[in-house]
């Protein structure tokens, strides 16, 4: 696996209103398929994802402006 990008940002608990950091990054395979792996500093009942997603995705996922970080947790 190959690390294209990643990118930390800060976020909202809904729960506690306390600020917390989310790191995604994005890796390309080895068959050329794309992972996003998601994590966040404060969210033990959530855990990490991995989400699948096809080249178009991922260019899109890449080039998000910042008010978008953080779209794939919903």
């Amino acid at each position: 696996m190959q690390l294209l990008a990643s990118r930390t940002y800060p976020f909202i608990d809904s729960e506690t209103l306390e600020e917390h950091q989310a790191r995604d990054s994005l890796f390309r395979t080895g068959d050329g398929a794309f992972v996003l792996h998601l994590s966040s500093s404060h969210t033990p009942t959530v855990g990490d994802r991995l989400v699948w997603l096809n080249c178009r995705a991922a260019l899109i996922w890449i080039n998000n402006t910042t008010e978008n970080f953080g779209a794939e947790w919903e």
